[in-house]
C-alpha cells in the first residue's frame, strides 16, 4: 500500500467584488496496485476495450483518476488544440450516449474518485471510464489508482 495526498487550492483576489477566495483542502488517500504512472495517450488510441479508454469496465473497486488535457493535437504531439472547438469528455467506457461526466479544455485537469460499477445496462455494466475529443483527437497525461 501507498499513500497518495492530493491538494486542491483555489485562490482570487477578483472572483468576488469585496472579498478574497483562499481555500485549500488536503486529504491523505491510501492506494494500491493496480495504478499507473503518469502516462500519456492519445485520445483515438486503442488501448484497452476501446480507443480512449483508460480504465476497462466491469470495476469492483474505487479508483481515483487523474487526467490532463495537454492541449496538444495528437496528429502530430506539436499543434496546439483549439480553445474551443478542441475539449475532451469523460463517459462509461461504452461511451453511451448521455453518458458524458466532465467536460475539460486545453490545459484544464481533473482528479476524482470514479465509482465501481453498478450492475446497470441489463447486467452487462457500463463501466470504466473512457475520454472521447469533441472534434480533433488530443494527446491527455492520466494516472489511476485503485483505493485500499
Amino acid at each position: 500500500m501507498a499513500t497518495l495526498t492530493p491538494t486542491l487550492t483555489l485562490a482570487s483576489s477578483d472572483v468576488f467584488a469585496d472579498q478574497p477566495l483562499a481555500l485549500t483542502v488536503t486529504d491523505s488517500l491510501t492506494v494500491q496496485a493496480p495504478m499507473t504512472d503518469i502516462s500519456r495517450m492519445n485520445t483515438n488510441d486503442n488501448i484497452g476495450n476501446g480507443a480512449g479508454v483508460i480504465i476497462e469496465d466491469l470495476l469492483t473497486d474505487t479508483y481515483y483518476v487523474y487526467v490532463k488535457h495537454t492541449g496538444i493535437l495528437s496528429s502530430d504531439g506539436t499543434t496546439a488544440a483549439n480553445a474551443t472547438a478542441d475539449y475532451i469528455t469523460f463517459s462509461n467506457a461504452d461511451g453511451e450516449a448521455g453518458s458524458e461526466l466532465i467536460r475539460l479544455h486545453p490545459g484544464e485537469f481533473a482528479f476524482f474518485p470514479l465509482a465501481p460499477s453498478d450492475g446497470t445496462d441489463g447486467g452487462t455494466e457500463v463501466g470504466g471510464l473512457k475520454v472521447t475529443a469533441a472534434s480533433a483527437a488530443v494527446q491527455i497525461n492520466y494516472a489511476y489508482y485503485k483505493r485500499s
